[in-house]
C-alpha cells in the first residue's frame, strides 16, 4: 500500500537568501493536526515620564489634572486637555502617594523616599523600592523587569537633551531606567538622546557596495525582490513531484498568482506595504542654544533664548521611532523620559512661558498651579500623539494599543514637603496621579479611578500584569488596582 505524502499546514518553500513562500491549503495538509490559531500579538510595555510635580508652591489647588468625575467619561482638566477624544483609551488614577521618612521616625519606609525631594521619588516611583541614601535607584525599574520577560531590545530614550545649567548636574537627574548587571548590582541604563543615531541604529541604511560580502548579499536581496519564485525554484520542483494531481493544479495556480502579483509590484515601483515601514529620517539633531548662567550671588539666571535643543522636534521623532520599532517587533518595551528630574528645559519655545520647567512650580511665571498644568499639557500632547499612532496601526482584529500597557508618571504631586516643612508644596509626593493607556490583559481604559492612599507602583504592577507579569509585587510594593481591569 502506497504511503500518502503528508504536509504540515505551516510548511513553506524556502530558498536562496532566506526567501520564503507560503503555501495554499492542500489536501496533503488536511489530515494533520488542526492548525493552531494564529499566535496572539506581542504584548508591549512602556513608561512615559514627566519630570514635574503637579502643583505650584503656596497654591491651595493641588492640580488641574485630576477629573471631578469619577468613573467613565471623565471631564478633562487643562493639564490633560490634549487627550481630547483619546481619553477613551486612557485611565486617570488619582489619590496616589509615596510615604516619606518623616512618617516613619526618620527611617525611609518600604516603598518610601527620603525627606529631601528631588530624585528621592525615583526609586519608589519607578522600581517600587525605598530610595537609598544616595541619588541612585535601589532596584530594577519596571521597564527593565518587563524587558527581561518580553524579550527583544528595550528602548531607553530622553527628550531633554541637556541639563541646561552652567553648574554641574547633580547625579541621577537624567536617568529613569535601571537593571541588574551580571554581578547583581543595580546599574543605570544611559538614555539615548539622538533621534538621528537611533534611526540609523534601528533602520540602518544599505551597506557600502565596496564590501564584496555586502554586495553579494544585496544582489541576493535584489533578485529576491525581482522574483521570490526564482529563489525557491528548487523547493518548488521537489514539492510538485510529490503532490497528487489535484494538489499540483492548486499549487501551480498559487504560483501563477504570486508571479502576477510580482509583475504588478514591479510596475508600480518599490512602495512599502504593511505596518512595518522605515519611518522618515529625522535628519540632523537640533543644536543646543546653550546653558543658563548664574548671577553674582550664584543664583541661576534665565534667558528665554537658552536651555533648548529642539525638544519639540525631538519628542515627535522619538515617538515615531518607538511606534515603528514596536510595529516592526524590534522592541517590546520602552521608556521615554520627556524631561529630567528638576528639569531646567526652557518652556518658552514649547508653551510660551518665559521660565524653565522646574521653576513653573516655584513661581517662575504667574499662574501658580495653572501655570504648572500648562507645562504638563505639553508633555501630554506628545503622549497623546504616540497613543494615536498606536491606535491607528491595525493589529489582528484591532490595533496595537489593544496589546499594550503604557504608564504616564510624574516626579511628584502636591502637598506637604517634609524636607522643607511646608504645605502646598511642589516638593511633595502627596496627591499624586498617573495615567494608564492600553487594553492588554483586560485593562479597561477611559475611566477616572480614585485609589486613595495607594502607591504609584500599584499602577505599575497593574500594567505589568496586563502584559504577562506573573508576580503581584514590584520591589517592596505589592498589589494592583483591580478597578483598572474589566
Amino acid at each position: 500500500m502506497k504511503t500518502l505524502f503528508r504536509l504540515h499546514r505551516r510548511a513553506v518553500l524556502k530558498g536562496l537568501g532566506g526567501a520564503v513562500v507560503g503555501l495554499p491549503l492542500l489536501e496533503a495538509m488536511l489530515d494533520v493536526n488542526p492548525a493552531l490559531a494564529q499566535s496572539a500579538a506581542a504584548k508591549r510595555y512602556m513608561v512615559f515620564f514627566d519630570g514635574q510635580s503637579m502643583g505650584a508652591d503656596g497654591d491651595t489647588l493641588h492640580n488641574d489634572f485630576v477629573p471631578d468625575t469619577v468613573g467613565p467619561d471623565y471631564d478633562l482638566k487643562s493639564a490633560v486637555a490634549p487627550l481630547g477624544a483619546m481619553k477613551s483609551e486612557v485611565s486617570i488614577i488619582s489619590g496616589l502617594r509615596i510615604p516619606t521618612a518623616s512618617e516613619n521616625g526618620g527611617t525611609v519606609p518600604s516603598g518610601g523616599r527620603r525627606d529631601a525631594f528631588h530624585v528621592s521619588s525615583m526609586s519608589p516611583l519607578l522600581a517600587g523600592v525605598r530610595s537609598p541614601s544616595n541619588t541612585a535607584c535601589a532596584g530594577p525599574t519596571s521597564d527593565q523587569v518587563m524587558a527581561a520577560l518580553l524579550g527583544k531590545q528595550s528602548l531607553v530614550y530622553r527628550v531633554q537633551a541637556d541639563w541646561y545649567l552652567s553648574v554641574a548636574e547633580p547625579a541621577g537627574r537624567d536617568v529613569i531606567s535601571f537593571k541588574r548587571d551580571s554581578s547583581n548590582r543595580v546599574v543605570p541604563i544611559i538614555s539615548k538622546i539622538s533621534p538621528q543615531q537611533e534611526f540609523n541604529a534601528l533602520f540602518s541604511q544599505p551597506p557600502s557596495m565596496t564590501d564584496p560580502v555586502a554586495a553579494a548579499k544585496a544582489d541576493r536581496e535584489r533578485r529576491a525582490r525581482a522574483s521570490v519564485l526564482d529563489l525557491v525554484k528548487g523547493d518548488t520542483q521537489r514539492l510538485l513531484g510529490k503532490l497528487g494531481a489535484g494538489d499540483r493544479v492548486r499549487m501551480q495556480r498559487h504560483l501563477d498568482e504570486i508571479r502576477a502579483l510580482e509583475l504588478r509590484i514591479a510596475a508600480s515601483g518599490p512602495t512599502q506595504t504593511g505596518i512595518c515601514q522605515t519611518p522618515g529620517d529625522p535628519g540632523p539633531d537640533p543644536s543646543s542654544s546653550g546653558n543658563q548662567g548664574t548671577d553674582s550671588s550664584g543664583s541661576n539666571t534665565y534667558n528665554q533664548n537658552l536651555g533648548y535643543s529642539g525638544e519639540e522636534e525631538r519628542a515627535r521623532h522619538f515617538c515615531d521611532l518607538i511606534h515603528m520599532a514596536m510595529a516592526c517587533d524590534l522592541a517590546r518595551t520602552a521608556s521615554l523620559q520627556m524631561t529630567m528630574f528638576q528639569s531646567h528645559l526652557s518652556m518658552y519655545n514649547l508653551t510660551g512661558q518665559a521660565t524653565d520647567c522646574h521653576e513653573l512650580g516655584h513661581g517662575g511665571v504667574s499662574g501658580g498651579t495653572m501655570a504648572v498644568s500648562k507645562g504638563i499639557a505639553w508633555h501630554v500632547k506628545h503622549f497623546t500623539y504616540l497613543l494615536q499612532k498606536f491606535k491607528d496601526t491595525p493589529e489582528g482584529n484591532g490595533n496595537m494599543l489593544d496589546n499594550m500597557a503604557i504608564v504616564y508618571a510624574l516626579e511628584g504631586g502636591h502637598g506637604h514637603d517634609p524636607g522643607g516643612a511646608k504645605d502646598n508644596s511642589s516638593h511633595s509626593t502627596e496627591n499624586m496621579a498617573m495615567m494608564l493607556a492600553g487594553r492588554a490583559g483586560g485593562l479597561k481604559p477611559g475611566q477616572h479611578v480614585v485609589a486613595q492612599g495607594k502607591h504609584p507602583a500599584n499602577v505599575l504592577v497593574t500594567a505589568m500584569k496586563a502584559v504577562g507579569y506573573a508576580s503581584d509585587t514590584l520591589g517592596e510594593v505589592s498589589g494592583d488596582i483591580s478597578q483598572l481591569r474589566g
